[in-house]
C-alpha cells in the first residue's frame, strides 16, 4: 500500500498549498499495530502522519457534521462505504456537495485484528500488518507470516457490494474488480424462521448487555439529527435506568429512525463494545423494505426517492382516510 500512501500525502500537500480546502480528513497510525484512527490535517508539517493500511476502517464522513460548522471546505478520503455515507448526508441536506472535496480509494476490505491474532498466536509479538495483493503480511518478532487476506477481513467487509467509491472528485488508485460477497440476509432469514420465543430470547440476551454508550449512534451517518431524542430532557423519551425494556426501546427506535436510510456499512456493530449484532437488526428492516417497496439501496443515489421519506397527494393509501 506504500504507493497509495505516497499518493495520499502528495494530493494532500497539493490541496493545502493550493488552498483547495481548509482541512483534510485522513487516517494516521496509533500506538499499536492495529490502530489507524482519524487524522485532522490543517498544516503541511502534519502530512507525514497520513497513512493507508488494512486498519483504516473509520468512516471519516461523520466528522463533516462538526467540521463544516467552522470550515468552508473540507477534503477527505473515501472508501466505498464512506462514499455511500457522503450521499446519505447529501440526501439528508446535512452538507452541500461543493463543501467537500472527495478523494476516492478503492478498498479490498479491512483487516480483523482478532482473526489475525488468533491465526498468528498470542506468543508472537505483532509489529505490523500490511497488505500485498491478496495477502496480509504480518511482521512479528520472529519474522513474517503470509495470510490469505480473504480469511482475515472484518465480518462487515465480507458482504461489501461497493469496494469502489461511487462518488468522488478524484480517484487515487485503479478501480478494483468486485469480489464474491456473502449473502447479507442469511442470518436475517435464519432468525425469521425461528419461533417468536427464540427470537425474543436471542435479542433480549443481546440487549441485556447494552451499556447505553451510544457508540452505535455516534458513528452512524444516518443518525445525523441536530438533537437526538435520546438526549432530550423535556420531553424525556428514554429512561435513565439501564434495564432491558429501556435498552430494547432505544435500539428499536434507532433502527426505525434509520429505516430506509441505513447504508448497511456495519459501523454500528463494529464499534459496539458488547458485540451486539446491530447490523442484523438493520438488515431485517432493509430486507422488509425491499420486499414491500422494491429494491432500494440507500446511499447510492442522493436524488432517488426514499421508500419511507416520500409522500404524494395521490398516494393510494391516503393518511386522511379512516
Amino acid at each position: 500500500m506504500k504507493p497509495t500512501v505516497d499518493k495520499l500525502k502528495e494530493i494532500a500537500a497539493e490541496t493545502l498549498v493550493g488552498k483547495k480546502a481548509e482541512l483534510i480528513l485522513g487516517w494516521q497510525k496509533g500506538s499499536f499495530w492495529w490502530q489507524s484512527f482519524p487524522a485532522f490535517i490543517e498544516k503541511q508539517e502534519e502530512l507525514d502522519s497520513l497513512t493507508w493500511d488494512p486498519f483504516c476502517v473509520a468512516n471519516l464522513s461523520i466528522y463533516l457534521l462538526e467540521e463544516l460548522k467552522r470550515k468552508k471546505k473540507v477534503a477527505l478520503f473515501v472508501k466505498g462505504c464512506d462514499a455511500l455515507a457522503i450521499n446519505r448526508l447529501l440526501q439528508d441536506k446535512c452538507i452541500e456537495r461543493e463543501q467537500v472535496l472527495l478523494y476516492g480509494l478503492p478498498c479490498k476490505g479491512m483487516a480483523d485484528r482478532a482473526k489475525i491474532e488468533a491465526a498468528v498466536g498470542e506468543e508472537l509479538s505483532i509489529r505490523e500488518v500490511r497488505r500485498d495483493g491478496d495477502e496480509f503480511i504480518v511482521l512479528t518478532d520472529n519474522g513474517e507470516q503470509h495470510l490469505d487476506a480473504s480469511n482475515y477481513l472484518l465480518d462487515k467487509c465480507l458482504s461489501c457490494r461497493y469496494p469502489n467509491p461511487i462518488v468522488y472528485d478524484q480517484l487515487l488508485a485503479q478501480e478494483i474488480d468486485t469480489f464474491p460477497v456473502k449473502e447479507r440476509f442469511q442470518s436475517v432469514v435464519k432468525l425469521e424462521n425461528s419461533t417468536f420465543e427464540e427470537r425474543y430470547l436471542y435479542w433480549s440476551g443481546h440487549f441485556n448487555r447494552c451499556l447505553r454508550c451510544f457508540a452505535c449512534r455516534n458513528v452512524c451517518p444516518a443518525c445525523n439529527c441536530r438533537e437526538c431524542i435520546f438526549d432530550q430532557n423535556e420531553p424525556r423519551w428514554l429512561g435513565k435506568a439501564n434495564i432491558l425494556s429501556e435498552n430494547q426501546f432505544c435500539h428499536l427506535i434507532r433502527a426505525y429512525h434509520v429505516a430506509g436510510r441505513c447504508i448497511d456499512c456495519g459501523e454500528c456493530q463494529r464499534v459496539c463494545p458488547m458485540d451486539i449484532p446491530l447490523q442484523e437488526l438493520n438488515r431485517k428492516l432493509i430486507k422488509d423494505l425491499n420486499e414491500l417497496y422494491g429494491d432500494y439501496d440507500a446511499g447510492t443515489d442522493p436524488e432517488e426517492p426514499q421508500p419511507l421519506g416520500t409522500f404524494k397527494l395521490d398516494d393510494p393509501a391516503s393518511f386522511s382516510e379512516s
